[in-house]
């Protein structure tokens, strides 16, 4: 199933921004297994449930989010916990019956999102897709 989500162009800015100026990043679950060499891909992967990584040291970049709605945030370790950008229809109340996800976009990504852009994050089972809406 395919699932669209739209979100401010300006707002995507700012989150960016937020994550380039942080002293300290943090790393998505994914890829702290893979900075601790747990290949999550895997068929029998050797791994008795613990991650040896602190989990910190990323890359700028954003973390798409669907626990409470569907948002962006920073991956900046200190941040306002309202730092999101919200997807259009997709705020904080609005159940997602989906498993909770945490998919990473590198800040580089990024770049070409202008504020009166929309970005358009287009997902499926295996793919993120981006792209942007300008206004004429």
């Amino acid at each position: 199933m395919v699932k669209r989500y739209e979100f401010e162009g300006a707002e995507v800015r700012a989150l960016v921004e937020e994550s380039r100026a942080a002293a300290e990043r943090l790393m998505t679950e994914a890829q702290r297994y893979l900075a601790a060499g747990i290949d999550i891909h895997a068929e029998q992967a050797e791994w008795n449930g613990e991650v040896d990584h602190p989990g910190t040291g990323a890359e700028p970049g954003l973390w798409l989010m669907n626990d409470r709605g569907v948002y962006l945030r920073s991956n900046a370790r200190k941040r306002d916990d309202d730092s999101v950008a919200w997807a259009r229809g997709f705020r904080g109340e609005v159940a997602v019956e989906d498993e909770p996800t945490c998919e990473f976009i590198g800040a580089a990504t990024l770049d070409p999102v202008k504020p009166g852009d929309t970005l358009v994050v287009t997902l499926d089972e295996r793919k993120v897709r981006l792209s942007l809406i300008r206004p004429d």
